[in-house]
């Protein structure tokens, strides 16, 4: 039995220097190797572990825009065994069903003041900004700041892993069943233009991933000069 977690984790950590992520979504572009994407889930995996207590089942309501960290948290969440669902349809995806959660066991937002979900037993604040090192707006009492304490979490994988609870990669490889798939030759990485973070795609992101290769994002904030220097051999 495959093992998605520990397997992209590896496979992460063997692409190594070359880039796993590369995101336009703001000002300027963002790139993160396959050792610090590892780092950024492993680290993730560590702070839900250690601090939020989540365990194999537990409900967590995603209220994040797209953005590489919610990826980041999502990759975590089922690292753990976690389920996630949407807060409300403005935020929902394809990857994420929505269904009623009165009592979640976790909620990840950006608008810890104002988020569609009023009851969750833990809180976790999240800027979509990049370089933020905390979150920018005053924070409710108990409310973690998902950015300022990931950073003291260890950065090697010290939590024994469920089994994953997530999408399985796509069978055939991260470009199976696209037409529009670029020529490549059979052993260049396979570069992935994703619509948003990719977790609409997810299971062709982590059959990317897995085979070494990697995902540029969002389509929509790039130009075609962009999406040509970003050497895009896979697309929706």
């Amino acid at each position: 039995m495959t093992d998605t977690a520990r397997d992209l984790l590896a496979a992460l950590e063997r692409t190594g220097p070359r880039p796993a992520l590369a995101w336009y979504g703001e000002a300027s572009r963002i790139e993160l190797s396959g050792h610090v994407l590892a780092n950024w889930v492993i680290k993730s995996v560590g702070h839900l572990n250690d601090e939020i207590a989540l365990t194999p089942g537990a409900a967590v309501v995603m209220d994040v825009p797209p953005h590489w960290k919610r990826l980041v948290l999502a990759l975590a969440v089922w690292s753990l065994g976690g389920g996630i669902t949407a807060a409300e349809e403005t935020r929902s995806t394809a990857f994420i069903p929505h269904r009623d959660q009165a009592m979640p066991d976790l909620l990840i937002t950006d608008r810890p003041d104002d988020s569609p979900v009023e009851n969750a037993d833990e809180v976790l604040a999240v800027d979509a900004v990049s370089l933020a090192p905390r979150f920018s707006g005053a924070l409710p009492p108990l409310v973690h700041d998902w950015a300022q304490e990931v950073r003291a979490s260890p950065d090697h994988l010290s939590v024994p892993l469920p089994h994953w609870s997530g999408p399985a990669p796509a069978a055939g490889g991260a470009a199976a069943h696209r037409p529009d798939t670029v020529d490549r030759a059979d052993d260049a990485p396979v570069r992935l233009l994703v619509e948003q973070d990719g977790l609409e795609e997810l299971p062709h992101v982590l059959a990317a991933l897995l085979s070494g290769g990697g995902i540029v994002g969002p389509a929509g904030s790039m130009s075609a000069r962009q999406v040509a220097d970003e050497q895009v051999t896979a697309r929706p």
